[in-house]
């Protein structure tokens, strides 16, 4: 079994990544915490496999816990989770870590626990994470130490202009401002504008990633959608919500009560 600690302030973000993690028959969830010091307690206490960590927490945020944890020389793969699309945080992309994108993505955590499950299943392991622990130390360093800060979601990235799609007779050029939102139906992927449906091959992650510098948000696993066409948010069931959007339509989006906060404080509600 691979044990897990997971350390997030937020009780919805906890309990997805919580649900999602137990999806894995091969997953032992040993330990959560609420707050940056007593996450650091918990692991060094448990001494599990895998860390996910929120980088934004109180007391000490997942960068400061990450520091001090490396600096014990666990045997430990560190996970980061976060809100900042991946040109914000493609320093991670070494091997040692992994890092999970908020709202979470089902397809994401199954690509970060095979990551987990490689690594513990080389025999050079040990010698590896030394290596690698080292490399993020000093990346941490760099973060925290130098006074360097995150960039927010949107900075400025380079645009895509177009996105190409297989329609039946020809491919068709959408303008990504032109698109209400992206939705997952069992294992297609399709763009609503407001003239048309388009069946596109590319995940959702591909496209939330194509789209990054673009207003687009998850606000559920299925969804992402566009908010500079967002109207309402609506109260629906049991904490979820239902964005209307301001289509000639008003087309309906759900969002997940794990997102809810997110997207207000995306819409500075």
């Amino acid at each position: 079994m691979i044990s897990v600690v997971i350390a997030d302030d937020e009780s919805l973000a906890r309990d997805e990544l919580t649900y999602l993690l137990k999806q894995c028959s091969d997953v032992d969830i040993v330990g959560e915490a609420t707050e940056g010091a007593e996450a650091l307690a918990l692991i060094l206490d448990l001494k599990p496999d895998v860390a996910f960590l929120d980088i934004h927490m109180p007391n000490l945020d997942g960068l400061a816990v990450a520091r001090k944890l490396l600096e014990e020389d666990l045997n430990l793969m560190i996970v980061f989770a976060t809100a900042y699309d991946r040109h914000a945080i493609q320093a991670f992309e070494v091997s040692a870590i992994d890092y999970l994108l908020k709202p979470f993505d089902e397809e994401r955590v199954i690509k970060t626990m095979e990551r987990i499950r490689q690594r513990i299943e080389s025999p050079l392991t040990a010698a590896k994470g030394h290596v690698l622990n080292n490399a993020l130390l000093e990346l941490l360093s760099k973060m925290t130490g130098d006074g360097l800060s995150m960039p927010k979601r949107h900075t400025q990235v380079s645009k895509i202009s177009k996105l190409a799609v297989q329609s039946e007779e020809s491919v068709v050029l959408i303008d990504p401002q032109d698109i209400l939102y992206v939705y997952r139906e069992n294992r297609e992927v399709f763009i609503k504008t407001e003239e048309k449906v388009y069946l596109i091959k590319a995940t959702l992650q591909t496209l939330e990633e194509k789209l990054a510098s673009y207003p687009f948000f998850r606000p559920h696993r299925s969804y992402l959608v566009n908010l500079n066409f967002a109207r309402e948010l609506v109260p629906w069931f049991n904490g979820a919500y239902t964005l209307i959007l301001n289509d000639a339509k008003r087309s309906k989006v759900p969002v997940s009560r794990a997102y809810v906060k997110a997207l207000k404080d995306e819409l500075d509600i």
